[in-house]
């Protein structure tokens, strides 16, 4: 008796996957009513699969890059600006370039005033162009995650933040760089500890400035962590190993490898700020945040009785209102 359609498909390949697939979709059920940290991940990766996080990480990457570009010219106008006064032949040294990209830095600074001036004015107006659409899309990613919708407005304060944040991003990574020409890789590789911490600080008030459910500062120190240790990791990586990988290659392979670290780690940050944001609303939404398990101890739980602003400032108020699973 030969056997029908139906049942070689499930005694071919596809019947055995999806046996496997059922079993695996079992198994996760069983973990997630045993342990809350398996359900709190499942329910972070739903969210941001429904506030489209693939999608917006891209859209995040291309205006992190689009936001670069200017920012390298503004770099450029002010290197020709003040190239008369600095000293040209050390400057490629110092920043650890070599090849094509260290002739171009030296032209940089050996450009006129009036091209020094025209790449200054570019830079600053493409940074307000960047700048305005970066933040737009952050709005977007954070809203969707919080469940808000995508119709906030982007006010001109919160692009200055955006803009003013991401900037010192940028001379973070440069002030780590000359810690490590100066005081070598030892005091470097400890100072990496430091640098998440102000990583923490500065994406703290990035996240504080986008639009979500609370305006508790507590509910957005989970996705603060987590792009500021993925940030300080990298950084790590492109600052101890990568230049010692770049010396060794041809001048061709500096400049493509350069550009692929680049495109690289915008991708990494755009995709990591769509799942931070997804991070926080769920975590808040089933656990609550920092500032109510603070505000819980005893020596402190006082304080927003005696003074109502600090209530109104971590949205304690809120917090008094039914908690843990049953905030969704």
């Amino acid at each position: 008796m030969g056997l029908t359609p139906g049942d070689n498909e499930s005694t071919g390949l596809a019947g055995w996957l999806r046996r496997w697939q059922r079993r695996g979709q079992q198994t996760l059920d069983e973990l997630r009513q045993r342990l809350v940290l398996v359900d709190t991940g499942v329910r972070v990766v739903e969210r941001d699969r429904d506030a489209a996080g693939t999608l917006l990480g891209s859209a995040l990457s291309l205006r992190l890059f689009l936001f670069f570009v200017p920012l390298v010219l503004l770099a450029v106008g002010v290197a020709g600006l003040v190239g008369a006064e600095a000293d040209v032949g050390s400057v490629s040294s110092a920043a650890d370039l070599k090849g094509t990209l260290a002739r171009e830095i030296d032209l940089a600074f050996e450009q006129n005033r009036r091209s020094a001036w025209l790449a200054l004015l570019t830079g600053v107006a493409g940074i307000a162009w960047a700048g305005r659409s970066l933040t737009r899309a952050l709005s977007l990613s954070s809203a969707l995650s919080w469940r808000l919708g995508g119709k906030q407005r982007t006010p001109v304060r919160v692009i200055g933040i955006v803009v003013g944040i991401v900037v010192g991003m940028a001379l973070v990574w440069v002030i780590e760089n000359l810690i490590r020409q100066r005081l070598g890789f030892a005091v470097a590789s400890v100072s990496f500890v430091a640098i998440a911490l102000v990583y923490v600080v500065l994406w703290s008030l990035l996240l504080l400035a986008l639009p979500r459910d609370t305006h508790d500062p507590g509910a957005i120190l989970p996705g603060s962590v987590l792009i500021a240790v993925l940030l300080a990791g990298m950084q790590a990586i492109s600052q101890l190993y990568l230049p010692g990988a770049i010396d060794n290659a041809s001048s061709v392979y500096s400049t493509v490898g350069a550009a692929i670290a680049v495109l690289g780690w915008f991708f990494v940050i755009g995709r990591t700020l769509a799942f931070a944001f997804a991070l926080n609303a769920v975590v808040y939404e089933q656990h609550g945040s920092l500032s109510e398990v603070v505000f819980a101890l005893p020596v402190l739980r006082s304080i927003p009785q005696r003074w109502p602003a600090f209530a109104v400032f971590f949205d304690l108020a809120a917090s008094e209102s039914p908690t843990g699973s049953e905030r969704v």
